[in-house]
């Protein structure tokens, strides 16, 4: 008898999707497996997800399967594929459920036109889509009650838990929905006061320990975040968050648990593309992981900021792994630096043009 070995459980994939996030996530279970894509990237990285996704394998009915589509928010670093994704038709992908949030009647002003058309491509004009299935087609969003929702777990499924957006985040961003569509029309443009370029080694003491106002956004602050768990692995999917929403829905849920903080993950995905604004010591002390993934290639933000990685490399937890899906002049300065102090190490992405993935083993054996 052969003797038995670790299944994979979870393969996370950061493409490498310009200054946006597209990124992968398979579970492995014993039916087959899961997936879940989470954004697309700006509209000029649709080729790039295209073919990633063209080799997803064709199922019984001859289709691609994506068993979960989430939309993270409106951000065009986020959502400007969708339209790629959701009107191809030679890939026959097929979905179990899309989240994507939006007012269910938007206000009769500017950007109306565009924001039904949102709304209805993720709907159903040509193809009828699953829209908020597993919310009965009501918002993606935790409770005035509880700061987090826990799904039910389907066979073969992850365990999936809502960390973000809020009913007062997604309020607020619904307030400025007309304005926020209008953006999605015009290039984004980098933000008044540019990220840090400091020259020399990163001094991760001082860097760790600035001041950084908070990030308050509207369209960051409806974010979708995720706690993926599935055979003993987990991922902590951040997409643009608030720290304090995080913060505050992690240190409940660990309650409800009776788990002991930092909870412990094994992959977190950096809110912000590693943002200092959303990268807080407040929030790296609250849960750490082994592997620290920035999903950026630094153009238009100047995305990450090097507080932001600093704060991670200090309070990460030991032995923890820093990846960047794209090798620029920011993830070289912090591969170059001397991180042995901290236990921290740096991982560029390999020669395949796809990003980084990591595959994390869980505990299944087969």
């Amino acid at each position: 008898m052969a003797p038995s070995k670790i299944h994979p459980a979870i393969r996370f994939e950061a493409l490498p999707a310009s200054y946006g996030d597209a990124l992968l996530v398979t579970c492995t279970g014993p039916s087959g497996d899961w997936r879940m894509l989470v954004d697309t990237g700006p509209d000029e990285c649709w080729p790039m997800l295209k073919k990633r996704l063209a080799g997803i394998p064709v199922n019984a009915e001859g289709r691609r399967h994506i068993d979960l589509a989430v939309i993270s928010h409106i951000d065009h670093d986020h959502i400007g594929a969708a339209q790629g994704l959701f009107n191809d038709r030679s890939l026959n992908l097929s979905y179990g459920d899309v989240w994507f949030n939006a007012p269910p009647r938007p206000p009769m002003s500017r950007g109306v036109a565009e924001g039904r058309s949102l709304a209805t491509l993720l709907g159903a004009e040509h193809t009828p889509l699953p829209w908020n299935r597993a919310w009965r087609g009501k918002n993606v969003v935790t409770t005035e009650e509880q700061p987090f929702v826990e799904l039910p777990t389907e066979p073969g499924a992850p365990r999936l838990t809502l960390l973000s957006p809020t009913p007062a985040t997604l309020a607020t961003l619904f307030k400025v929905w007309a304005k926020e569509l209008a953006r999605l029309r015009l290039p984004d443009q980098p933000p008044p006061v540019g990220a840090s370029r400091e020259a020399g080694p990163p001094d991760v003491e001082a860097l760790a320990e600035r001041a950084s106002a908070l990030d308050h956004a509207p369209a960051n602050g409806s974010s979708i975040a995720l706690l993926v768990e599935h055979a003993g692995a987990s991922v902590l999917l951040a997409a643009d968050a608030y720290a304090p929403v995080l913060v505050e829905a992690l240190e409940a849920l660990a309650a409800r648990r009776g788990v002991t903080l930092p909870w412990k993950v094994d992959v977190f995905k950096l809110s912000h593309h590693g943002s200092r604004a959303n990268v807080t010591t407040d929030l790296i002390r609250t849960v750490q992981a082994t592997h620290y993934v920035v999903s950026t290639n630094g153009a238009i933000f100047g995305h990450p900021n090097d507080e932001a990685i600093a704060r991670v490399v200090k309070h990460g937890g030991p032995a923890a792994t820093l990846w960047f899906n794209h090798a620029n002049e920011r993830s070289a300065r912090w591969a170059a630096a001397d991180l042995r102090p901290y236990g921290c190490s740096v991982n560029q992405p390999d020669a395949s043009g796809m990003g980084v993935t990591i595959t994390l083993a869980g505990n299944v054996t087969v």
